[in-house]
């Protein structure tokens, strides 16, 4: 006689089988995230704030499982269940890391969604801790849980063979304790399990598991058309406004419109060297360049032309631009051009200079040939003076550390997903911040957010005006200077 009840909670159910097969477990998740989709698309809406202060974990005690039509049916029965001293040990399994600060979002029951897939499949919790020899407070016991998860958990296959190695990247993804990694909703949480034809769609008693990609991971990026379409070029610089409109008049438009230039004899440009201080977004502005003019993008580092043979690197330059030429209408973006093409002036090895001769061979004119030439550096004085002559370097563009306008925003940026109060005044932030770059801003960011969970509470305002008065711009005051005076006369000072 078969004494299966009709329906139990899934913390039940675990409790009598303790592992669930993949089918069984597929069927549940998609179940679960398929209730949380409605609930995540109203994110934004005052119901769903109010309710953050009490729904602060998903448990398997909220999931009610039906035994029907030979499937596993679940559905979401949702309790008040906040965090206190009196939160059973076991139910922290499931708390993501900001619940315990209350601050709740979508991201938070992705986490907990995906302690539980990972426990069905398993048999086991992601992490285990030991809870001996602590105070019992549960203050102990957060910091206990926080210092264990700085390790990152096997996957599933660790306890079941069955398991893929796709779908163990899906699941550790779920787990990741920084917001920032994990899925940002049910909708696209269940979409990587059901990605590629992966998850047939699940029927009564023909449920399988595909795994004919098993061997890669999971893509963080869309593909490149799908990218292409979402993205937005300089709608996504904040600030820079008079670089965007030397970028826009003097670089973009004869680009766009080579016929009406070429009528008045304008020469296309064929490239531009882009200088200042390091972390003032040289390399971002040059890929947001690349997507306003829906050029093909390649980006070239110091280390992707080194060769250990003789001509070894003059081989790699001559790749690099025939597959400029191949790929046109294209960018070729040149970092730390500084070290890639330094000054012939001096004891420079022989081998070093006929490098940089095939380099600027290559690129003389090159935008006849549908190349363009972005080149970047910290130091602008030891590039090689013949790079800045006209048909090769047309326009030379001092990007200076970030304005307010960009200041504001990064700060908006990097405290994103974090726990902070509502009233963090952005804009005083960014006056309180000249002539700070962005990895300046984002350390700021970081030591705020250090200082703010030292204390269990929320990033304040005077957690970051604190330590913006203790912490200098990594950009001295004489370094701008110095960068100003060689946009007016082209040497250092």
């Amino acid at each position: 006689m078969d004494n299966t009840p009709t329906e139990e909670s899934l913390k039940q159910l675990l409790a009598r089988k303790k592992r669930l097969s993949l089918d069984e477990a597929l069927s549940i998740q998609t179940d679960i995230l398929e209730s949380l989709k409605p609930v995540h698309e109203s994110f934004n809406k005052s119901s769903w704030k109010s309710k953050c202060q009490k729904y602060l974990n998903l448990l398997p005690d909220h999931i009610i499982i039906s035994h029907k039509d030979d499937r596993l049916r679940a559905r979401i029965e949702r309790h008040e269940n906040q965090v206190s001293e009196n939160t059973a040990i076991e139910a922290l399994n499931y708390v993501a890391l900001e619940c315990f600060w209350d601050v709740c979002l979508p991201a938070s029951d992705i986490f907990s969604s995906g302690v539980i897939f990972y426990r069905m499949i398993s048999g086991e919790f992601p992490w285990k801790y030991d809870f001996d020899n602590l105070s019992g407070s549960l203050e102990d016991i957060i910091s206990r849980i926080y210092e264990v998860r700085k390790t990152p958990p096997p996957g599933p296959s660790f306890y079941n063979e069955n398991c893929s190695r796709y779908l163990d990247s899906v699941i550790l993804k779920a787990v990741s304790t920084g917001l920032e990694y994990r899925y940002s909703s049910a909708a696209e949480f269940l979409f990587a399990l059901k990605a590629e034809n992966r998850l047939i769609e699940i029927k009564p008693g023909t449920e399988k598991y595909l795994t004919p990609l098993a061997e890669k991971s999971l893509p963080e990026k869309p593909a490149p058309s799908e990218e292409k379409k979402k993205s937005k070029g300089f709608e996504d610089v904040a600030g820079m406004q008079d670089i965007k409109e030397i970028l826009f008049h003097d670089i973009i438009l004869p680009l766009r419109d080579k016929a009406i230039y070429e009528a008045y004899k304008v020469t296309v440009p064929n490239g531009m060297l882009l200088y200042g201080p390091p972390g003032c977004g040289k390399t971002f502005i040059s890929q947001k360049f690349a997507e306003e003019v829906s050029y093909y993008f390649i980006q070239v580092k110091p280390s992707d032309l080194a060769s250990i043979y003789v001509h070894g690197t003059q081989e790699k330059i001559g790749q690099l631009f025939k597959q400029a030429r191949e790929k046109s209408p294209t960018i070729i973006f040149i970092d730390e051009v500084d070290a890639i093409l330094p000054s012939r002036q001096g004891n420079l090895y022989h081998s070093y200079a006929s490098e940089v001769n095939e380099f600027l061979a290559q690129m003389t004119e090159c935008h006849e040939q549908g190349i363009f030439i972005i080149a970047a550096t910290n130091r602008p004085e030891r590039i090689d003076p013949a790079i800045l002559r006209t048909g090769r370097i047309d326009r030379v563009i001092y990007v200076p550390p970030p304005d307010t306008d960009a200041r504001e925003e990064m700060f908006r940026l990097y405290l994103k997903d974090r726990p902070a109060d509502n009233d963090i005044d952005l804009k005083k932030l960014a006056a309180l911040s000249e002539n700070y770059v962005s990895s300046d801003i984002k350390f700021m960011v970081n030591e705020a957010s250090r200082a703010a969970l030292k204390e269990r509470v929320k990033i304040s305002q005077k957690h970051l005006d604190d330590i913006i008065k203790i912490t200098s711009p990594s950009v001295s005051e004489n370094q701008i200077q110095q960068y100003e005076a060689f946009k007016n006369a082209r040497v250092f000072v």
